[in-house]
């Protein structure tokens, strides 16, 4: 009996020995990932998680995880990022978070209160993964996305629930102008043109298509069928986008003769939210999040021909696909699922997934940080 015991305790140690040495190979190649920096990665806005995730393209692996939430005096501010864009010059990664206070000493009435405090836009460097900025914007805004022209001079920020538009210089982070829409009419997601000269942005329930001068910041309106959740402008600068939350659908924009067309979505779709052409212009993807509205969860991204405009592929993800980016080869597709806390990666031509890494919690807005395209 003395020898079986001992045989069980050695298979035991050896099992434990095993799982060590498996865990101690998987934190060494993150780290060997890590310590590279400057290498193509995707930004996620890993929302619930309160933290940017990176993961690297290359290897598929998490390389880090950025905490924007900061604490004083035993009172952490705690904040939740909704998109993330990097700069197209590549210089730096913008981030609008939304947030509330945590008094962290225990025993208190505050524990987990939410305070009506500052949201910020977060500028972090992409070469080191640091934060290296902190904009305070005002409380109750529920910043949404934020997109910069494409010289990287100016970021175009847009808040949803204060139906602020704000113009930061992105060189002097000083907010040059602020404009005002119709309360309640909540613009969401935005692009911008090619040319730098006008942003698109998205009106949910408003129901429309707004077009921003980017220079004089004003505003005009394209009345949709249904909420406006994001916008794209083709790289052509041929068609502004918009994705129709419900009915399901693509609003097609076309921008020289004003003239406006839809894709209808399936029937089993549950509610449009990001889009990303391609760098050809020919398609769009779009992903079918669902969920909101006490609805069940989509799990499907589709690929739509802007030529033929109708639906050339229709692709499995994960639970409630938000967030699409293509990137500049226009190769891969990353999708944030927001239920399943995961990224896909899916080949562009053939539709199929190839990857899903484990980020954050809720993993809301994405872009891709590109290490050769760094530019003055």
């Amino acid at each position: 009996m003395s020898n079986f015991k001992r045989i069980i305790s050695i298979i035991f140690l050896i099992a434990i020995s095993a799982v060590a040495f498996l865990l101690f190979i998987k934190d060494k190649d993150i780290a060997r990932v890590s310590e590279n920096k400057i290498q193509d990665k995707v930004y996620v806005a890993s929302e619930e998680s309160g933290e940017i995730t990176v993961v690297s393209v290359k290897d598929r692996v998490v390389m880090d995880r950025i905490s924007l939430s900061s604490e004083t005096r035993g009172i952490k501010t705690v904040l939740y990022p909704h998109n993330v864009q990097v700069a197209p010059n590549n210089k730096s990664v913008w981030v609008t978070a939304n947030a509330y206070l945590m008094n962290m000493k225990k025993n208190t009435d505050m524990a987990g209160m939410s305070m009506d405090i500052n949201c910020e836009i977060i500028v972090i460097d992409p070469l080191t993964d640091k934060i290296i900025k902190r904009m305070e914007m005002g409380a109750g805004l529920h910043l949404s996305h934020i997109v910069l022209t494409p010289d990287s001079n100016y970021a175009i920020a847009v808040a949803q629930s204060g139906g602020a538009i704000f113009k930061i210089n992105a060189n002097t982070y000083e907010i040059e102008k602020e404009i005002f829409i119709e309360k309640g009419s909540e613009p969401h997601g935005l692009r911008i043109s090619p040319d730098g000269k006008t942003a698109y942005i998205a009106i949910m329930e408003g129901k429309s298509l707004g077009i921003l001068d980017i220079d004089q910041m004003s505003l005009t309106y394209v009345p949709l069928k249904g909420k406006a959740v994001q916008s794209g402008v083709t790289p052509d600068g041929k068609y502004a986008l918009a994705s129709i939350y419900y009915p399901p659908s693509l609003a097609v924009y076309e921008i020289s003769s004003a003239k406006l067309s839809y894709v209808d979505l399936p029937p089993r779709s549950l509610g449009m939210v990001q889009i990303y052409p391609t760098p050809n212009s020919q398609f769009v993807f779009v992903a079918d999040q669902g969920y909101f509205f006490n609805q069940f969860a989509g799990e499907y991204v589709y690929k739509i021909d802007l030529k033929e405009m109708s639906i050339a592929q229709t692709i499995k993800a994960g639970s409630a696909p938000h967030g699409v980016v293509v990137s500049n080869d226009g190769k891969l597709v990353f999708v944030t699922n927001m239920l399943s806390n995961n990224l896909s990666v899916i080949d562009a031509d053939s539709g199929k997934e190839i990857a899903r890494i484990k980020v954050g919690r809720m993993p809301n807005g994405v872009s891709i940080f590109y290490s050769g395209g760094v530019s003055e």
